[in-house]
């Protein structure tokens, strides 16, 4: 890769003057088309903290499965499926980053508008929208079981009752405006996530002392059938690759070209690899082939006897085992949340205004025509003012408001985890991480001659579309 495009000029995080191909040069960026992001970040990150970022975005409610993925594909099984997603994220990775290196842009809204047209966009964005809110209800269906477990100590509470309270007192944190008042605190997260895993191999220890660590040699095998195989695997494929792509971890990257975000994306791939693998192992050893539910199920069960059994230590490690994955969960959730609403609202911006375009018949302001500079700036001034005149923050508000209860409910009436992220992981995860990455960088790379990593591109496109169909399939037996 040459020098002047590893030093490219940090200030301007999108140059589509430095695009190689005209036609993507000359692409004009309308308001709602930055997925959400913080284009011009006021915070440097470095390569081993956006990395760890990374890792913060993709070990959220998923881990929780990971004891139930290692049972189905056995230990030996989950290590190679860990291996092949580090793999796939990687060339996913690698893919967009070279989509950049060409474009010179960073959205997956722009990248579906230029080649796949408006109703691309409209898709990605739809797509990206049902991903993210899954996820944020994921983490409301976690925060109510975690305090179930820490209310058994005490009294009974109903789940239900919990995840509204959660609700209530996040609320205030999901009206962000930029999505750097989240990123901002996220190592509080990062150090949540730590803690509660080291509480995890606590516990092993304890018990492996105790001579109660369960090893049988069929748990080194799959056990699970086709459909539960599929499931899991597209639990576990959900919750890990989507945060590998996404542009937004990148964005306040110190410097910021294809290098150090491919770099970026192989530590933080490793560590979660390592992190997932280790934890479902020492879980699935722990409690052996009786695994049939998420883990927080079993840990509510070792704090409700250790208490009974007025166990102190073990009691302490539990509690913060809870609370730390209490932090962690917080800020998957107000990250994937404000995400989740950014692409809706963006969706509805881009409805409103094209009905709008169709309904008005106003006059066309005059714009100098001969000064192409102008003429641009003009042009775009004119699309934000249409813009604003069709969603006003008013309006946006309470867009915000009305999916922030819409998430709740979902939460509320709904608790089978594996099944949301086995639906996301199976259709939506591979539109926008197989299959789209692969349709822009074949498009981007079109009049070059990259025949070996267009070859790779096709085969991505080919595996999303393989696994999504497959999905569909066994949905109907």
């Amino acid at each position: 890769m040459s020098e002047n495009f590893e030093l490219e000029d940090e200030g301007n995080v999108t140059s589509p003057e430095k695009a190689e191909d005209e036609e993507i040069r000359n692409f004009k960026e309308e308001p709602g088309d930055d997925d959400g992001e913080n284009r011009h970040p006021t915070v440097h990150n470095s390569m081993l903290f956006t990395a760890l970022l990374v890792v913060k975005g993709m070990i959220g409610a998923g881990i929780l499965n990971l004891p139930l993925i290692f049972k189905t594909f056995g230990i030996i099984g989950g290590i190679i499926l860990s291996l092949f997603l580090t793999l796939i994220s990687v060339t996913v990775a690698y893919l967009l980053g070279r989509s950049k290196d060409i474009s010179q842009r960073y959205s997956f809204a722009v990248y579906s508008k230029i080649s796949m047209g408006t109703t691309g966009c409209v898709l990605m964005k739809l797509s990206l929208f049902v991903m993210l809110s899954t996820l944020a209800i994921v983490q409301l269906i976690v925060f109510g079981d975690v305090l179930k477990g820490l209310s058994l100590l005490f009294c009974e509470i109903n789940v239900k009752i919990l995840i509204i309270l959660i609700a209530v007192i996040l609320l205030p944190f999901m009206f962000q405006k930029d999505i750097s008042g989240v990123t901002n605190i996220a190592h509080f997260g990062i150090i949540g996530l730590g803690i509660f895993c080291g509480c995890t191999i606590i516990l092993f220890i304890n018990k492996y002392l105790k001579n109660e660590i369960i090893f049988e040699s069929n748990m080194l095998y799959p056990k699970g059938t086709l459909k539960e195989i599929f499931t899991c695997g597209g639990g576990y494929y959900n919750a890990f690759t989507f945060h590998m792509s996404y542009f937004s971890y990148y964005l306040p990257l110190k410097p910021r070209n294809n290098k150090t975000m491919l770099n970026s994306t192989i530590i933080g791939s490793i560590i979660t690899a390592i992190v997932y693998s280790l934890y479902g192992i020492l879980f699935y050893l722990m409690y052996g082939n009786q695994i049939n539910d998420s883990a927080l199920k079993y840990l509510q069960t070792e704090l409700f006897q250790a208490n009974k059994n007025k166990n102190n230590f073990i009691v302490c490690v539990l509690v913060v085992c809870f609370l730390s994955f209490l932090i962690n969960a917080s800020i998957s959730t107000m990250i994937h949340f404000y995400l989740g609403k950014s692409h809706f609202i963006g969706l509805v911006k881009f409805i409103l205004q094209k009905r709008a375009e169709k309904e008005e018949k106003k006059d066309i302001p005059l714009v100098d025509m001969n000064d192409d500079r102008k003429f641009n700036d003009d042009v775009q001034s004119i699309s934000m003012n249409k813009n604003e005149e069709v969603i006003s923050e008013r309006k946006q508000f309470f867009i915000t408001f009305g999916l922030y209860i819409y998430v709740l409910i979902m939460a509320v009436t709904f608790d089978k985890i594996i099944i949301l992220d086995g639906f996301n992981g199976s259709t939506v995860a591979n539109y926008i991480n197989l299959i789209s990455p692969s349709i822009f960088y074949l498009y981007f790379s079109r009049k070059k001659k990259y025949y070996g990593e267009k070859l790779i591109a096709l085969f991505n496109m080919a595996f999303g579309i393989g696994l999504t169909l497959m999905y569909f399939i066994l949905r109907l037996f």
